[in-house]
Order: structure tokens, then sequence, then C-alpha cells
């Protein structure tokens, strides 16, 4: 696939002539064609009378609430944003793509590889330069044969290899994805990245962005735990299972964390305030309910952006949380981006971030 038909949702709030909100509306979107026009998707509005369709691609719609049309939009995909395709083989390092299932069984989520371009695929970079300002870098090599050579599926396997800092581009992006809540749903959140570095090595090298874990910028947390207070002191129990593991469960009821568990799944990223103010940031690799318990057990994230305090961690030691953050992180969709997970990316260029030099990161290899 070297390009796709981007879709985004349609949006917006709905009130009454007074400006009050209307809960539950139903919401009925219609395609408008030569020929009529046609309904693509049914959405009810929230508590604040938001609402927000499947992705749809370019044109024109109508909107209607309890049988009524109250507005018509010509519906553009793509603006302000950059094209995004799904990266072909000969530009990244298949090898480094692991299955998704198999690292949550083995507490490996940090491993995890997935690559879109921005750039296509049959564009002579050399002949018609690139889109973007690229610093370029040349990976250090052991072996002086291969080292500045041409080989980029060779050089990108050594870029996960990196021990240092590293600036790669002086571009950074943000990436915007829409994903269903389940896998059967019809119901669609927003997910966002930002901060993505793209790489690039030689002036002939296409630009792939890598989302894992060690590139992306956490973004506003999708659940907060609790929202205002802190938990009672022995509410939440943090248990130290491993170095690199951690499980958190709820000792006495406590709706706040059942709201959190319920609302984040395997792949999402957890900030955890612990009463002894040490903060651990870790990868979600197992949600569990069992009766009245609530369980979620994190791999502890090795990302340099985001540092675990380890100064107090006994690994024989209880802990109790008084607050947690949950953000999304990546999902099993991205392992083999086909056409129906690719359209519904968008890809910003972070011009602020650019302008500011502050995309160095440390890509630091922990194992």
């Amino acid at each position: 696939m070297s390009s796709n038909i981007r879709s985004k949702p349609i949006e917006g709030h709905v009130t009454d002539s007074a400006g009050n909100v209307i809960r539950n509306a139903r919401i009925v979107i219609k395609q408008a064609t030569p020929s009529g026009s046609f309904s693509v998707d049914s959405v009810y509005s929230d508590d604040s009378g938001y609402f927000l369709s499947r992705p749809l691609p370019n044109g024109i719609y109508d909107i209607y609430e309890s049988g009524i049309i109250v507005s018509r939009t010509i519906h553009t995909a793509d603006q302000n944003s950059i094209q995004c395709f799904k990266a072909y083989r000969d530009n990244y390092n298949v090898l480094s793509v692991e299955n998704f299932d198999t690292l949550v069984s083995d507490s490996e989520l940090n491993n995890f590889r997935g690559f879109i371009q921005i750039e296509p695929a049959e564009i002579d970079i050399p002949q018609y330069g690139s889109s973007f300002p690229i610093y370029n870098f040349i990976f250090p090599s052991s072996d002086p044969a291969l080292s500045g050579n041409d080989n980029d599926l060779w050089e990108l396997s050594q870029f996960f290899d990196l021990s240092t800092d590293s600036r790669i581009t002086t571009t950074r992006f943000d990436i915007e994805y829409f994903s269903p809540l389940t896998a059967l749903s019809n119901i669609y959140k927003r997910i966002r990245w930002g901060g993505v570095p793209a790489i690039k090595f030689y002036q002939d090298s296409k630009l792939v962005i890598p989302l894992d874990y060690f590139s992306m910028v956490l973004n506003y947390p999708k659940v907060i735990a609790p929202e205002t207070v802190n938990f009672g002191v022995t509410d939440i129990k943090a248990l130290y299972v491993t170095d690199s593991t951690i499980s958190l469960a709820n000792v006495s009821a406590n709706n706040s964390f059942k709201t959190l568990v319920l609302s984040v799944t395997v792949g999402d990223v957890l900030k955890v305030n612990l009463v002894d103010l040490t903060v651990y940031y870790g990868i979600i690799i197992e949600v569990g309910v069992s009766g009245d318990i609530y369980t979620i057990t994190l791999e502890k994230l090795l990302s340099s952006r985001y540092v675990t305090d380890a100064t107090t961690i006994d690994t024989s030691g209880t802990y109790y949380a008084l607050r947690i953050q949950g953000y999304d992180g990546m999902f099993r969709g991205i392992t083999d981006i086909d056409e129906e997970v690719n359209e519904r990316f968008t890809v910003v260029e972070n011009i602020y971030a650019q302008d500011l030099q502050s995309e160095l990161y440390s890509y630091v290899n922990q194992y």
C-alpha cells in the first residue's frame, strides 16, 4: 500500500435555541451525493452535548438531530496535516517488529516497534528534495566498513541500539489517530501522541516515524484517579513484583480506581504517585477484574523522558498509591498497519518544537 484515503470524524456540540447543551441526543449523519443522501453514521451526544462520529472521508455531509437537519458541512480530512503512508519494508527493519501479544506476555512492550512514513516510497529524494529539514546523522559503527554506508535497513537496526542522546531530525511531529472504543464498536475516541521524531539517515533516505514507547511524548491524560482528592492511605496497594513490574489493586471499595481500570487497556501508560513520593511510569500489560477486586499490572516504562524514581524501590515491599494518571499508549492494531488502521492516521508538523529545537531525546537501550 503506497497511500491511503485518510478519514477523520465529524464532531461538535448539540445545543437548544437558548444555548443549553442537549444530552443523549441522537445524531444522524448523512452524506450528500448527486443521487441523494444516505446515512453513514448514528451517534448520541454525551453529558456535555458533545458527539464524535466514526472516521469519514472527504465529502459533503448533513447532520440531523431528532430527525431535523441542523447543519451541512464540507468535510475535509486532510486539512493542516501531512499525508501518511504505510512504511515500506525496504525503508524500515521488518525484523525489529515483534508480535504485540508476544511482547505483552513476555512483559517486553518496551520492545514494541511500529512505523509510518510521511514521504511516498516512490519519491526520488535526491532529485526532488526532502519535504522536511533534516539533520543528517551518521551512526557510529564498530565496523568501519559498515559506518557511513548506504544500507538504510542495516542502519535502522543500529538506531535501536543507540545508548547516547541523539538528534535524529530538526523536525518533530504530532500524530493523531481515531480508534474504536472496542473491537466491535462504532464509537470512536481520539488518540494523540506528541513529539515524535522521524528517522532519516542519508540524503536519499525516506522519512520514517517510529511508533514506540521511547519516542512518544505523553499527551493529556485520558483518565485521572482520583479526580480531586487523594486515595485513602491504604485504598490502592502497589506491590512490586520484580524490578521491572508492578501490580496495582484496590484494597477497599474504590469507585475512582474502578473507573480508571475500566478506562484503560493493555498498551496504555500509567503514571503512579506513591505515598513514599516515588513516581512510577509503567506500560499496562494486564488488566483484571475478579469480583470487587480490580487489578492492573505494569511493565516499567524505560523511556528516559519519563524517569521512575527507583531510590526507594524494594521488590519485597508494599506501597500505596495517592494518584494515578492514564495515557493512551500503543495498541494491537499498530502491529500490522493495514488500510483500515492507516486511513485514520494524521501527522502534523510541530513547528513550535522545531523552532525550539527541543526534539533532543535519549533513546537508551536498557536491556
